[in-house]
């Protein structure tokens, strides 16, 4: 038989993301991605009956996970192959951080903030335990978002854009921003991460991306900035450097 993990496989096709859990239509996924195979070697490789073989492969072609096609030497014989994208393997978010957000929603009742930031939690840690690569996308929007804000803004020069973006990021409750000596920005209580998991890596790409785009924004030229400590990674505090 043949031997797979038990993590769930995420795929992306015409339909959405689809999820496959079964064990058993994972193997069959796992044998297809080294190769196109006859229905036959994959029951013979599975050790499964035919009939039970032949409902998970009509499963997932429906699922549009997997196709076939003739046998050029045989018309008799299908050949099965996979004909949707991995998007990535799945840790289902069952961990003790996600039911402690989940448990920590039931008593934000009446509370928008706490619940609105709960849910945020909720959201980013979930679609991390499913294995997906959110982080490029999030800083993407919050480039856009970002811009927006940078429209609406009145500074006219560095000095007083840092003070306008640390007095806006207090103001709608995404932190507690400073403006260090050289011109990085502290954030305690961020909205992003203050109560996450430590993971080993960053997460407030969405917060990345804003402060990018209020400074392109409003002082018309490339901005990088870059996340160098977070609760995420461990710390206590979130740090963005940023490079003019």
């Amino acid at each position: 038989m043949a031997e797979t993990d038990e993590e769930p496989r995420i795929f992306s096709n015409d339909s959405g993301v689809v999820v496959i859990e079964s064990e058993t239509k994972n193997q069959i996924i796992d044998i297809l991605s080294e190769g196109e195979k006859h229905a036959s070697q994959i029951r013979e490789e599975l050790g499964k009956a035919k009939s039970t073989t032949s409902v998970h492969l009509s499963d997932l072609k429906e699922l549009g996970i997997i196709d076939e096609k003739e046998d050029s030497t045989d018309e008799r014989k299908k050949i099965y192959y996979i004909s949707s994208q991995l998007l990535g393997r799945s840790e289902r978010p069952h961990d003790d951080h996600y039911r402690n957000i989940l448990d920590g929603l039931k008593d934000t009742r009446g509370e928008k903030y706490e619940f609105l930031k709960g849910l945020f939690h909720l959201l980013r840690h979930g679609l991390d335990s499913f294995g997906l690569d959110v982080h490029p996308a999030l800083k993407e929007i919050g480039r856009d978002a970002g811009r927006a804000i940078g429209d609406e803004l009145s500074a006219k020069n560095r000095e007083e854009l840092f003070e306008e973006v640390s007095d806006f990021w207090e103001k709608t409750g995404l932190g507690n921003m400073k403006v260090t000596e050289t011109e990085d920005l502290i954030v305690e209580d961020c909205f992003d991460c203050s109560e996450m998991p430590s993971v080993g890596h960053p997460l407030c790409s969405l917060d990345e991306g804003m402060i990018e785009g209020i400074f392109e924004s409003v002082l018309d030229q490339m901005v990088e900035v870059h996340e160098s400590q977070c609760h995420g990674k461990g710390d206590g505090h979130c740090k963005f450097d940023v490079d003019l």
